[in-house]
């Protein structure tokens, strides 16, 4: 089904435009207006790579045969870069088991081959990155660019641009535009124009409204000066004259704002320097946070990221582990087309220390899709603006932030268009105002619990989903929304709202007045919450009538309350959902390893969840009135064994017990905030059977302070002083845990996670 596409193209003609799949069955069909929504089937790898080979599915890279020898621990740098260089197309080189540890340069993945870097395992292979060190699949290297003139032929305008996937190039300058390389399209934000974008006031229209500064009212700070935030990212199948150029590409513009009054531009890269189905597999990769990391010489000094997909098309990250953080984000997403992130877990910062940081971030990309990943620790996602068409699906975020309720998942800077975020299971989901605006970014059967375990009391701001000002044209179907531990207590907050008040669905602003568009043009439609404790199909939060330059996004109501199963997944996109209660979805993630005989080769017993696993077609789950499960992340995070590796030992001072709560005191608690996470006891009373937590055991921490953590404990132990708490737990990882769920059926396992019923096949 998701590879249709490409049939129905060759038999129309390689100018097909967007509107033709805008009429087209769509999962969303009588539920979003074709003005709010796009084919979301695009994001992840492509049916056909450019070197020929193909692809199963989005998230599935292809089959590849090893190149040359396993390439042995220790081995420098210079000679893994060399070695991947001389790979021929469809292969993968091979990382013995060990490690190897690397002070300065980059692993460089690109060119012309389409070659996997694979390790031996996330728990055989380590790759270790101090100071400088870097990974990198892509490397920026500027070529050529010019001006749009045409859009299929006709006028650079929002009505001619929208859907069509072929422009004219004009004033071109440099290298020409090539057949296989990826173009960034970009323009100024709305009301300015010219070189650099310098002419003009950023002023609000009404509609799709573009902008990133603070003195136009759009944004709370100013972020790089970005006066052009808003971009997409395509891929040339075509070029034909000599200049002017037209130039074809896989995917339709999507934004329906395109105009030569706001100088709508094209550049490309130098070919030679655009990782092509480039691919980085099972190891794990330690970000150092400081010497005292294991393994770690010093810090980690790489900016945004230890680890890069930069210029980029149908390249991809899976299976890896990640510890430990550098600059910004884990790994960072950037000028990036139709790659992968999937079946990774990123455990952000070992120290532990409060620090806002982060696992992914992702901005000026377009079609990428980031599913089945976990996170720990840290924000799971953050979009640095300018993206559009990616997908965010079916990941599962823990701790995100020690300090206060912090987003799991948020777009934080201006730009970011026809997002969309399916099935996730998470904290917090925001669209903020912070450095821009954003328009039509969609949520779709979201579990969001509205809270950061274990705090939920900071005094501000807790939420589930939140569409800050100027997050215009928002639609929010069939999500999850949880109590936030039973802190919130109102299902919506109005424009005006205060900041202090708790809530489901929020649209409000931290700083500026709001915008109330945001609210007046969200589309809302069978979402289920704790707080009205119903799922609502309500007609008055659907955006019916709307003026001016918002018009043309309307929605009507829809006829039923029917719901795809995705809006993404191929099989699932009929605009009615048959679930699967019990297995058979024929996803290669969804059935996931439970129990472990020898990890990570021999599993014991396997869990399936019901398909979906949230909304308000769901029933008999552990969450909210039944209308959720835990995805399968979420169920792999809760199952995975710690890796005694990372953990350090604190000493137990002394302890108290009260009402089903152990409070330990622990010297030299690594942290200047708060301690959230797992951890293990290991001796002393609290670590005995008869206390209820068996020696190795893992308990979850409740609450903490400066010298203290707290833990759910049934009786009172005795004194737990002379014990040892062993943390953080870092967990064993390897994406085996992750098994194809070919078919329903099996026995049953007691204790599944959540209050379900585990099946061994």
């Amino acid at each position: 089904m998701r590879y249709s596409r490409f049939c129905l193209s060759l038999l129309l003609g390689t100018s097909l435009s967007f509107s033709l799949f805008a009429h087209a069955q769509q999962p969303w069909s009588g539920i979003l207006s074709s003005s709010r929504a796009i084919d979301w089937t695009k994001a992840g790898l492509p049916a056909t790579l450019p070197d020929g080979e193909t692809t199963s599915n989005p998230w599935t890279p292809p089959t590849r045969t090893q190149c040359g020898s396993t390439v042995a621990a220790g081995t420098s740098l210079t000679t893994i870069n060399s070695d991947l260089a001389a790979c021929a197309n469809g292969t993968y080189l091979l990382l013995g088991p060990g490690t190897f540890a690397f002070n300065s340069g980059t692993l460089a993945m690109f060119g012309t081959n389409s070659v996997t870097l694979r390790g031996s395992g996330a728990q055989s292979t380590t790759v270790t990155l101090s100071g400088s060190a870097t990974i990198g699949i892509g490397a920026g290297w500027g070529a050529g660019s010019g001006t749009l003139s045409l859009c299929n032929g006709a006028s650079v305008t929002g009505a001619n641009c929208q859907g069509v996937n072929n422009v004219q190039l004009s004033s071109v300058s440099g290298l020409a535009p090539t057949v296989g390389n990826i173009m960034y399209l970009s323009q100024c934000n709305t009301g300015l124009s010219g070189a650099d974008c310098a002419t003009g006031t950023q002023t609000d229209n009404g509609g799709v409204y573009v902008c990133s500064t603070p003195s136009a009212n759009c944004a709370q700070q100013t972020s790089l000066n970005n006066q052009s935030a808003q971009a997409q990212t395509v891929y040339i199948t075509n070029v034909t004259g000599s200049g002017p150029y037209t130039v074809t590409f896989s995917s339709p513009i999507y934004m329906p704002n395109w105009s030569s009054g706001s100088t709508a531009t094209a550049n490309w890269q130098d070919p030679s320097h655009v990782a092509m189905g480039m691919g980085l597999e099972d190891l794990t990769v330690v970000e150092c946070v400081s010497s005292s990391t294991p393994g770690c010489t010093s810090a980690s000094t790489a900016s945004p990221s230890g680890v890069y997909i930069q210029e980029a098309y149908a390249s991809w990250i899976k299976g890896v582990r990640f510890i430990g953080s550098s600059g910004n984000d884990t790994v960072y997403l950037q000028s990036s087309k139709n790659s992968l992130l999937a079946n990774n877990y990123f455990f952000s910062d070992l120290a532990l220390d409060g620090a806002d940081g982060g696992n992914i971030g992702f901005g000026h990309d377009s079609d990428d899709l980031i599913i089945n990943n976990i996170g720990e620790f840290g924000f799971f996602d953050e979009g640095t603006g300018g993206q559009e068409g990616d997908v965010v699906a079916y990941n599962y975020s823990a701790s995100g932030n020690a300090q206060y309720v912090q987003s799991s998942s948020f777009q934080h800077q201006g730009g970011s268009a026809f997002i969309m975020h399916e099935g996730n299971n998470l904290g917090v989901i925001e669209d903020d105002d912070t450095w821009g605006t954003h328009d039509f970014n969609t949520f779709f059967r979201n579990y969001v619990r509205g809270w950061d375990p274990p705090y939920n009391s900071f005094g501000c701001c807790q939420r589930g989903i939140l569409e800050d000002s100027f997050a215009r044209f928002g639609n929010l179907i069939g999500n999850v929304i949880d109590s936030g531990n039973g802190a919130i207590t109102h299902y919506l907050s109005p424009v005006a709202s205060p900041l202090s008040e708790y809530y489901e669905i929020g649209f409000t602003s931290n700083v500026l007045p709001s915008d109330p568009l945001t609210q007046t043009s969200a589309m809302l439609w069978g979402n289920c919450d704790a707080v009205n404790g119903a799922c609502r199909f309500n007609s008055s939060e659907v955006p019916t009538t709307l003026s001016g330059n918002a018009a043309p996004y309307v929605n009507s109501v829809p006829a039923n309350n029917n719901l795809p199963c995705s809006f993404f997944l191929a099989g699932y996109t009929s605009t009615t959902c048959t679930p699967h209660s019990s297995g058979g979805t024929g996803l290669s993630w969804w059935k996931v390893c439970k129990t472990w005989s020898t990890f990570p080769t021999s599993c014991s017993a396997t869990q399936t969840q019901p398909f979906p696993f949230a909304g308000p077609d769901v029933s008999s789950g552990p969450h909210v009135n039944g209308t959720a499960y835990d995805n399968p992340a979420s169920v792999a995070w809760q199952n995975l064994p710690p890796d005694p590796t990372y953990q350090g030992s604190y000493s137990i001072t002394s302890s108290s017990w009260s009402g089903g709560v152990e409070t330990l005191t622990i010297s030299g608690i690594p942290n200047q905030h708060h301690l959230m996470g797992k951890f293990q006891v290991s001796g002393g009373a609290c670590a005995t059977s008869g206390a209820g937590t068996s020696t190795g055991a893992e308990v979850s921490i409740t609450s903490s302070t400066a010298t203290t953590v707290s833990y759910a404990l049934a009786s009172d132990p005795g004194s737990c002083a002379s014990g040892t708490m062993k943390f953080p737990d870092v967990r064993l990882f390897d994406e085996r845990v992750y098994q194809t769920d070919s078919g329903g059926g099996g026995s049953t396992q007691p204790s599944a996670p959540g209050g379900l019923t585990a099946t061994v096949q």
